[in-house]
């Protein structure tokens, strides 16, 4: 099976190929970037998808969004022309070709009040991203019938570069800074390895599986908690590190806890992920990843002096 994969130098499409790669399947990998390896095009424009369109793939694994909530609030053209429109359209052409078709989602579809959400559970948004997501699952269903949406909430990984992971790059930053620095914590998040969702995903394949899918990491964390747990992993410092127990005055507003119920993927046979201390102290176990976590805190060094 040959599979089309779009955002594939992304957080998520980085170990998706890994994932798909090693099960055996030919990935062609799509990017807006130009690189060496990849096909580049530009998915907010007609030329764009139609390229992709005409190139021969059986499936389509679609991670490429406008994924930052601040950003989609502040230019709702861009995120409406990536998160919704060239959903859409690849969802045409995978109809076209009578393709799977996989969707990446997010628990931002939920407005967080009455959580855990399942994936029958009335979708609300309380911002435009969450809104963005929403339309295009509505018209990805509408036109694929054996389309398959899995919703992640926020994602962590560091095959992309830990830069590509805004979660582990800003509590780097926050655990070098030596400086007292509040944190907020307050929202409930469950941090989502990208490894583990690639995996995610293809279960999903193999499984022939449709309709809509949640996946998610187990622990209920604030950022706070997020950045406390990494400091204890890297056995660094953290005493000034302090909580910031009211919600934060960001761009676009998040679900106070937008928890997703995973019951339905685990009782296909999907085994659980690990907590998330486990997974950053499994990581690090590896010189490769244990030598990135140190070249991040380097170039932080290097940021506050330049």
């Amino acid at each position: 099976m040959k599979i089309l994969l779009t955002g594939a130098s992304g957080l998520l499409g980085t170990d998706v190929f890994i994932a798909f790669l090693k099960a055996g399947y030919e990935i062609i990998r799509a990017s807006h970037s130009p690189r060496e390896g990849f096909v580049s095009e530009d998915i907010s424009t007609e030329e764009g998808i139609k390229n992709l369109s005409n190139l021969s793939w059986d499936a389509i694994i679609h991670t490429a969004a406008a994924r930052d909530p601040d950003e989609c609030e502040k230019d709702k053209n861009i995120a409406y022309s990536l998160n919704v429109v060239a959903a859409e359209e690849l969802a045409k052409a995978a109809a076209l070709k009578s393709a799977k078709y996989f969707f990446i989602s997010t628990d931002y579809v939920f407005p967080g009040t009455i959580p855990p959400y399942t994936e029958e559970s009335p979708t609300c948004a309380v911002n435009y991203y969450g809104q963005t997501k929403i339309e295009a699952e509505r018209r990805i269903l509408s036109i694929c019938k054996n389309a398959c949406i899995l919703r992640v909430p926020i994602l962590y990984g560091i095959n992309a570069g830990l830069k590509a992971s805004a979660l582990l790059y800003s509590s780097l930053k926050t655990i070098d800074s030596k400086h007292e620095t509040f944190i907020e914590n307050v929202i409930a998040r469950y941090p989502t390895y990208t490894g583990d969702a690639a995996n995610a995903l293809l279960f999903l394949l193999k499984n022939n599986a449709c309709g809509i899918y949640h996946f998610s990491g187990q622990d209920k964390l604030t950022k706070y908690h997020v950045v406390k747990i990494i400091a204890e992993c890297l056995q660094k410092e953290h005493l000034h590190i302090k909580p910031l127990n009211t919600p934060p005055n960001n761009a676009a507003k998040r679900p106070l806890d937008s928890h997703l119920d995973t019951t339905k993927i685990f009782s296909l046979g999907l085994q659980k992920p690990l907590t998330f201390a486990k997974r950053i102290k499994k990581l690090l176990t590896q010189d490769s990843v244990h030598s990135k976590f140190s070249t991040a805190l380097i170039l932080i060094q290097r940021e506050k002096f330049s």
